[in-house]
């Protein structure tokens, strides 16, 4: 029933080595927006790789992403693309007045710590490995319209997904989101992390720091202050047992995305 919060960028920092997210790591991030270039039901869509929530640091391989657009009425897979403007990737959908949910999809892909640093692959290609690890990231992005809070809290079955248990769009400046974590469709608890765009520069710091709980609704569920307006993001990471000999674990994260109204 515990509940805390820090609220420094170097709290956070430090958290972030304590709780052993694997701070080397790169969150993976998923955003979008319409495009006033283009038909106003055209809307971009952004996959960041990054250390800092806001700030494209990399762009991941488009042969190890894939990207959906879910609705209440069908799931479409969308075309992934390196950005030509900035380090992440990018492409388009179509944008109706239902609420939807763009996700990305860092499929599993192993790397390993070398004395010369991080690289792609097991011990099997990099023979002086030190450890090996499996990352595999889910990212999920509310858009579109509102008015169906029923489909923005059912889960998509991510082995690890960020439920929110309600539209956090709708929240106040002032008020609490509530979600629930979910590992392999069961409730997990865990340490959450939240942040805004803007926030701060510093890598791996987060404006808010929180632990799941449990209530009338069940376990896995963590409240999250919105403090600002602007584009928020909540994020969950695991290390389960992985099934290849010689790799270590299978590191799960995941985000979720939302805009909050001035």
């Amino acid at each position: 029933m515990f509940q805390s919060k820090f609220t420094t960028p170097l709290a956070i920092a430090a958290l972030g080595c304590l709780i052993g997210y694997g701070a080397t790591a790169h969150e993976f991030i998923a955003s979008s927006k319409t495009d006033p270039a283009k038909n106003k039901n055209t809307a971009v869509f952004i996959l960041d790789s990054t250390h800092v929530f806001g700030s494209a640091e990399e762009a991941e391989a488009p042969k190890h992403v894939a990207a959906q657009l879910i609705t209440p009425s069908a799931a479409t897979d969308l075309d992934v693309s390196e950005n030509a403007d900035a380090p992440n990737l990018t492409g388009t959908f179509i944008l109706s007045d239902e609420p939807a949910w763009l996700v990305g999809h860092r499929l599993p892909v192993i790397w390993s710590q070398t004395p010369d640093g991080w690289k792609e692959g097991g011990s099997d290609v990099n023979p002086d490995a030190v450890a090996s690890s499996r990352f595999e990231k889910f990212s999920k992005n509310l858009t579109g319209g509102d008015g169906n809070a029923a489909f923005a809290s059912t889960p998509l079955g991510h082995t690890l997904e960020i439920v929110p248990l309600s539209d956090p769009r709708a929240t106040g400046i002032g008020d609490d989101i509530d979600v629930q974590v979910l590992l392999n469709g069961q409730p997990y608890s865990t340490s959450v992390l939240a942040t805004y765009a803007g926030f701060t520069e510093t890598p791996s710091s987060y404006a808010y720091y929180t632990e799941t709980m449990s209530d009338d609704r069940g376990s896995g569920i963590a409240k999250i202050r919105i403090s600002a307006p602007g584009l928020w993001v909540v994020r969950v990471a695991a290390d389960l047992p992985d099934v290849e000999e010689g790799v270590g674990v299978h590191n799960l994260r995941a985000t979720m995305t939302f805009d909050i109204a001035q």
